[in-house]
């Protein structure tokens, strides 16, 4: 199913069944910084760049490092791992009712928008909190 049909309650059966709790993890969108967005924008043309910003996925926070999965189109998708000593620049922006995630993996600049308000969204902002509070569960 497609995102329009998933639920939150899937998200996080999905993080409890391969982790072991409901906790640890966001539901963000795919974000672009400035510069890529106008260059995919201009390049590559308008209907890319919107289909490729509204890219959802699942994070999920350990002390190994940071595990994503793209459920934009399914929730069957498998977790991809980011181990935390292979992540570079890891910053947080809080912008009203969002934050934006920052990080370098392997070079590559990776961004993420965590919303806090939508149905999808629900439980974002506490779990994000609690989140922050342990430094992102990194050791």
């Amino acid at each position: 199913m497609g995102l329009l049909f998933n639920d939150k309650k899937e998200f996080s059966d999905k993080v409890e069944k391969i982790f072991g709790d409901r906790d640890n993890y966001l539901v963000a969108f795919k974000a672009n910084d400035l510069k890529t967005g106008l260059a995919k924008l201009m390049i590559i043309g308008g209907l890319f760049y919107t289909m490729d910003s509204s890219r959802t996925f699942v994070l999920y926070f350990s002390p190994k490092g940071l595990y994503e999965s793209e459920i934009s189109n399914s929730t069957k998708r498998d977790f991809y791992l980011m181990p935390w000593n292979e992540i570079e620049e890891f910053e947080v922006d809080e912008k009203n009712n969002k934050a934006i995630i920052s990080l370098r993996h392997l070079g590559k600049k990776v961004m993420y928008e965590v919303d806090f308000k939508g149905k999808i969204f629900e439980g974002n902002q506490e779990r994000y909190e609690e989140l922050k509070s342990k430094d992102w569960n990194r050791i």
